[in-house]
């Protein structure tokens, strides 16, 4: 009997194995795509763009970056106050009285009764001896006249009418009521106000002095309207007033170049006399005399004090506030386009084209803000256009907390609190107030192109000035 092969023995069901050992972890290792690096590349925003498309985000890159130069000089100008709070005392009105040492003549050229009783009333119990009084009157407005008469009745002797009415030829603009006023004034200061217009009892008495103590050919005081809350605009436009006399105008003093405004103005009668006055063809006169006052000269001071401010009458409604905005856009445009400007010295002459050219700013900022963010969210643009169109916003956000913190400061110089509605308003209201600037351009440019302007009469500073006939004590002109 044969016996059977042994068997084999069994093996285990499941070889063990050991674990493999875990791989540390290394940054920046792994995670990459195992494909051509042309994949990876393929992801980015731009990798498919055409020609067409990359010229268009050049040139919005472009202009945002002009955009934020306009922006970013615009908080630079504003921050200047931040600088010159060391010096707001021997410039400004708040240095001591001396006594009178100058005649005073307050030109108000009437066109309308609104306010004017009140102006008049003020400027006639100023605190200095001597003060006369001159409203020009057009004598067919026979409601401002006897606005204007009762005003003599009540103070004889200081104030007096001018009769004064548009001209063949001539516009019956601000201007032309200066000029038919200037002819019935002597020697001594020559001072402008605007019918409403609030100043203050010892604003006379303290700008004499200013004469006295700098020996200004010209001084600048500031006005604005009151900061209020009602209606809606008006804390914006007041503010921007306030700003322009608190600190943008003294940074374009600092430089040499004091733009002039027709109201709260005091100017020597000698250098009127010599220039020719002002031009009654120029809707901003003050701006177009302080820049031929500026060429040939003269001393311009900008003088201002929180007390002495004068109070400007609000405008009545936006049809008011926008032709206000036209009448300041067109005076920029006729002395960009008169060229005097171009004689000053090469730093003024920077300042004095930012200042005549900062409307049209304005409106092609407005213009291309809006165009940029609202194409390139209805198109459908990638995420990096949409926040390349979305930086002039930061800038803006910039200025309106300055623009906040400025109200309180304005407020405060009224003696009060500013309220949380004045905030509000002064910054939801900056995108309109923009609208309307836009607006004013858009109308200004249209009535000078629709204008032939005649030339200016008289002496200009764009002519050789008579020697003879200047002022004595005055400097080399200012030009370069």
């Amino acid at each position: 009997m044969t016996s059977a092969p042994p068997l084999a023995a069994p093996g285990p069901v499941l070889t063990p194995t050991l674990p493999a050992t875990p791989t540390p972890f290394a940054p920046n290792r792994g995670g990459l795509p195992t494909g051509p690096v042309e994949n990876a590349s393929a992801a980015l925003p731009w990798a498919d763009w055409s020609s067409l498309q990359w010229a268009g985000f050049l040139l919005l890159a472009v202009l945002v970056a002009l955009i934020l130069l306009v922006s970013i000089r615009r908080v630079v100008l504003r921050l200047h106050l931040v600088r010159e709070q060391e010096e707001l005392g021997h410039r400004d009105l708040d240095g001591p009285v001396l006594p009178p040492a100058h005649v005073f003549t307050a030109l108000v050229p009437a066109r309308g009764p609104a306010g004017l009783a009140v102006t008049l009333d003020l400027l006639a119990r100023q605190q200095h001896p001597d003060v006369r009084v001159l409203v020009a009157v057009d004598p067919v407005d026979t409601l401002t006249l006897d606005v204007a008469t009762s005003a003599v009745r009540r103070h004889p002797g200081r104030v007096q009418i001018v009769q004064a009415g548009p001209l063949a030829g001539r516009p019956p603009a601000v201007a032309a009521s200066l000029v038919d006023a200037l002819a019935e004034v002597g020697d001594g200061v020559v001072g402008v106000f605007s019918a409403g217009d609030r100043p203050h009892p010892r604003l006379f008495a303290l700008v004499d002095s200013v004469l006295s103590r700098t020996d200004a050919d010209a001084v600048q005081h500031a006005s604005r309207p009151a900061l209020e809350a009602a209606p809606w605009w008006a804390p914006r436009s007041a503010l921007d007033r306030w700003w322009w006399f608190r600190s943008v105008v003294r940074s374009h003093g600092r430089a040499g170049f004091v733009p002039l405004s027709d109201g709260t103005l005091f100017v020597r009668h000698s250098w009127l006399a010599w220039s020719g006055g002002w031009d009654a063809t120029r809707v901003a006169a003050g701006l177009d005399l302080g820049v031929r006052m500026t060429v040939a000269g003269a001393r311009v001071v900008m003088a201002t004090s929180a007390e002495t401010t004068t109070v400007e009458r609000s405008p009545n409604g936006l049809r008011d506030l926008a032709r206000a905005r036209v009448t300041w856009v067109r005076g920029c445009l006729q002395v960009l386009g008169q060229g005097d400007w171009r004689r000053l010295r090469p730093r003024a002459r920077r300042r004095a084209l930012g200042v005549l050219t900062e409307p049209l700013l304005d409106a092609g900022v407005t213009i291309v803000t809006a165009s940029a963010l609202v194409s390139t969210v209805l198109v459908g643009a990638p995420a990096l256009v949409i926040a390349l169109a979305a930086v002039p916003v930061l800038p803006w956000l910039l200025s309106q907390l300055l623009d906040v913190g400025g109200t309180t400061e304005a407020a405060a110089e009224q003696g009060r609190r500013a309220t949380g509605r004045e905030r509000l308003l002064v910054v939801v209201g900056s995108v309109p107030d923009r609208l309307v600037t836009l607006v004013a351009v858009v109308a200004a440019v249209g009535a000078e192109l629709a204008i032939a302007r005649p030339r200016v009469v008289g002496p200009s500073a764009s002519s050789d000035p008579i020697r003879g006939g200047r002022p004595v004590g005055v400097d080399e002109p200012a030009t370069g």
